[in-house]
């Protein structure tokens, strides 16, 4: 050890007010740096300011005796130096704000630099399983994260009275919920995936259902930005084949996942085909298409790689692990297929894989012949050309002759004039989307001209829940939602049918309506309402907290990212937090930390009482470690995800009850000293540390007429700012050894410096009540110094 340095840190004043060797320590004069904390903070290596500022939070939060920890500061020839600190709160003013810190620094360097040759050693030999580690928790929180969304709608859809609204909605989220739990109890075992033990299943499933069901759980987030989202399942491909539907949809949804990702504006497209086939197998080809930045040519085989991206910054714009393709690759070639990749930068990507699939001949389904719709006509108004051609496929499938129109001036045109010919069309699907005189406003023509041709109106995930209601008032019986499948259409040209005949209501298909009433009426456990910061990337996860949450009556605002939720809270007032951990821009961890250093300066420059703000991590990365970084980086409470409201309501429960157990204020605990002038033994209960208390007591004693003097000048100069200042320091430093007389008279200039009090007079003869006070109590407090015996 290379030497010991006893700081006193004035948090009021935010010096450094003895113990000044620190420098000297780390090869500076007493002149190149000043005394101030701040610049001792500088000097703390970036990694360890978390911990520190982790330790310190929870040592004036709980009251304990001490924090302890290690960390590195920068020496003036550059060099880390490893120092032990242990400090402690020695005084807090009487509304229980920490004014004081005592931090004992002592040079490690030379053990550090000892044990490092071992560490190096331990770590290339676990090395190893670090990497698996990583991986476990990247990919639980890859998979968990769409689990989240899937599981939570399913019970807030639930809460619902069921209708035939939801029921598609319900079977897509019942599927796909089951699927990813098969998934991550497989994937999150790094060893049998690295042993090349991971199981393909072999059994029959309708291909078109888990295609879609797949696309399907993506379509909100492609629809809140805008994007077509195209299904095109050409005639060939079998209605049922043999192979492992889980890894399938597994591929299918990382893809078009990284598709929606990648792409601001246009398209995304999943084309299903036949390859080539015989009696016993198919070799089933899936492309998908976007219209997003597409891949550089040099990245365009690394990105199979394990842990690869295009973009590898840390806080790359799009976030992801890096894994989703390698898993993919590796699940094709176990299926029999490839994955490959064409794309241009700048313009999209196609991503095609091929998988070899089993014909099922015992089960083979063969669809209908739909006679009924032979010959009839169909307008199709649609402005994207992808979904136009693939709907119009479908369409004349069925055996439709259809007319496409993009331009919605020329479908108000057509559709006018085949009325004037009594020649209307039999089927009319108009894109809900698309501007004036199309959209909405073709369909209040439609009713407004009496009704003649079955209407059936496209809507996306993002806007259905705004239109319903308008397409009942208008008097549409049937809207699909995109993407649309071959049996989706079939089902709906099958309900217009019916409707035009008398022979069915209103009927409407593939509604996400959520019953907000009956949600409401959730058993209430209890009645506090909070003011919340969501901060959350994700808009399903978005979605559901906030319904969770809108639940319990809590108010809550949204941040899109760790960055956002800084200065939301910089710029709002809140009672929790909830953070998701994985963010693009700033993470979880790093804005809790950036929310801590807030915290820490505030508490620093403040005098009223300060409490830090409840958070509570939101993650899918399940390993003891991940706790272990939510804690350390300053949070109180961990949930995981996928959300469960139980878990979710325990969490905010406990943020109450802290909330409602407050420590007892600062007159409370000294006023059992009040008996004495001086309560020593108290002083050493709080501390536990009699040597640490006398080192506190003879820097008191050292500064004893600098604080008298400091007061005595300030009232001289009428200087209520300075007067304020040393009082509050010196009222710190007499609560810490519970001189609760004494305490009272500096705690009175104080407060009489706050009130702005210009009555100088009094302030004078408070003064010399405090000179006469401490004259008292001096001689106990040296004989304690000299002694180290506690009355």
């Amino acid at each position: 050890m290379s030497g010991d340095a006893l700081a006193d840190w004035n948090l009021r004043s935010g010096t450094i007010e003895s113990g000044r060797q620190w420098k000297e320590m780390l090869g500076y004069s007493q002149q190149e740096i000043d005394d101030s904390i701040i610049s001792w903070q500088r000097l703390v290596h970036p990694e360890d300011q978390r911990i520190l500022q982790s330790r310190m939070a929870e040592h004036i939060a709980k009251r304990d005796r001490w924090f302890e920890l290690e960390c590195r500061l920068k020496a003036k020839d550059g060099a880390w130096r490893w120092f032990q600190l242990r400090g402690a709160v020695v005084a807090r003013d009487m509304e229980g704000e920490p004014a004081r810190i005592l931090v004992l620094q002592r040079d490690i360097s030379k053990i550090k630099e000892a044990e490092a040759a071992l560490i190096a050693a331990k770590e290339l030999a676990e090395s190893a399983n670090k990497a698996r580690g990583a991986f476990l928790a990247n990919m639980s929180h890859e998979i968990r994260t769409p689990m989240n969304g899937i599981i939570g709608m399913t019970g807030l859809a639930l809460d619902t009275q069921l209708d035939a609204e939801q029921r598609h909605y319900l079977k897509t989220v019942k599927s796909s919920a089951e699927s990813l739990l098969v998934i991550v109890n497989d994937i999150l075992d790094f060893s049998k995936i690295e042993a090349g033990r991971m199981e393909v299943e072999s059994v029959s499933f309708l291909v078109q259902d888990v295609l879609l069901e797949a696309v399907r759980v993506l379509a909100l987030s492609a629809h809140r930005k805008g994007l077509e989202l195209v299904v095109d399942i050409r005639p060939e491909v079998p209605l049922r084949l043999v192979g492992d539907p889980t890894r399938l949809r597994q591929i299918i949804i990382n893809l078009v996942g990284n598709a929606i990702k990648f792409t601001e504006a246009g398209n995304v497209g999943v084309t299903v085909a036949v390859e080539r086939a015989d009696a016993q197998q198919a070799l089933l080809h899936v492309a998908v298409s976007d219209t997003g930045i597409g891949v550089a040519a040099d990245k365009q085989q690394a990105i199979f790689d394990s842990f690869s991206q295009a973009d590898v910054s840390t806080t790359r714009r799009f976030g992801g692990t890096g894994l989703g393709l390698a898993i993919c690759a590796k699940l094709v070639q176990l299926m029999g297929g490839r994955i490959w990749l064409d794309s241009t930068e700048g313009q999209g990507s196609i991503f095609h894989f091929t998988v070899g699939l089993g014909v099922d001949r015992a089960n083979a389904v063969v669809e209908p012949e739909k006679a009924i719709y032979r010959g009839r006509r169909a307008l199709l108004v649609e402005d994207n050309l992808l979904a136009a051609r693939c709907l119009q496929a479908m369409l004349e499938r069925f055996g439709l002759h259809v007319s496409v129109l993009a331009d919605p001036v020329q479908a108000v045109s057509a559709f006018d004039q085949s009325r004037r010919l009594d020649f209307p069309y039999d089927y009319l699907f108009v894109d809900a989307a698309m501007s004036s005189p199309g959209g909405m406003s073709l369909v209040e023509s439609w009713r407004d001209g009496g009704k003649r041709e079955r209407l059936m109106v496209m809507l996306t995930t993002e806007n259905q829940r705004h239109d319903l209601d308008r397409l009942r008032e208008l008097g549409v019986s049937v809207h699909l939602v995109k993407p649309i499948g071959r049996g989706d259409l079939d089902v709906a040209l099958g309900l217009a049918e019916m409707s035009a005949s008398g022979d069915g209501g209103e009927i409407v298909l593939d509604a996400f309506e959520i019953d907000e009433n009956a949600a409401c009426q959730a058993t209430q456990t209890q009645d506090v309402r909070l003011r919340i910061l969501l901060v959350e990337d994700n808009p399903v996860n978005q979605e559901l907290a906030l319904r969770l949450l809108e639940r319990r009556g809590h108010q809550v605002a949204v941040a899109n990212n760790g960055a956002e939720g800084v200065d939301m809270f910089d710029a709002g007032s809140f009672d929790l937090i909830l953070m998701d951990m994985q963010m693009p821009v700033l993470g979880g961890i790093e804005a809790t930390e950036a929310i801590r250093a807030h915290e820490m300066r505030r508490s620093w420059v403040i005098s009223h009482e300060f409490k830090p703000i409840y958070i509570v991590a939101m993650t899918a990365n399940v390993m003891e470690s991940d706790r272990e970084r939510c804690f350390a980086a300053g949070m109180n409470d961990y949930v995981a995800k996928p959300l469960r409201p139980e878990e979710l309501y325990a969490a905010l429960a406990r943020a109450v009850e802290g909330e409602l157990v407050q420590l007892p204020p600062a007159d409370s605990v000294l006023s059992t000293g009040q008996a004495s002038k001086l309560d020593l033994k108290a002083a050493f209960d709080n501390l536990g540390d009699v040597d640490l208390l006398a080192t506190m007591a003879e820097m008191l004693l050292a500064e004893w007429q600098d604080h008298l003097d400091n007061l005595k000048q300030s009232i001289a100069d009428q200087n209520l700012s300075a007067l304020g200042r040393h009082a509050h320091t010196l009222k710190s430093l007499l609560a810490m050894f519970h001189a609760e007389d004494a305490r009272r008279l500096a705690l009175e200039m104080e407060h009489a410096a706050i009130a702005g009090n210009q009555d100088w007079s009094a302030c004078l003869r408070t003064f010399l009540a405090l000179e006469q006070e401490m004259e008292k109590i001096h001689p106990r407090l040296q004989s304690f110094v000299e002694t180290r015996l506690i009355p």
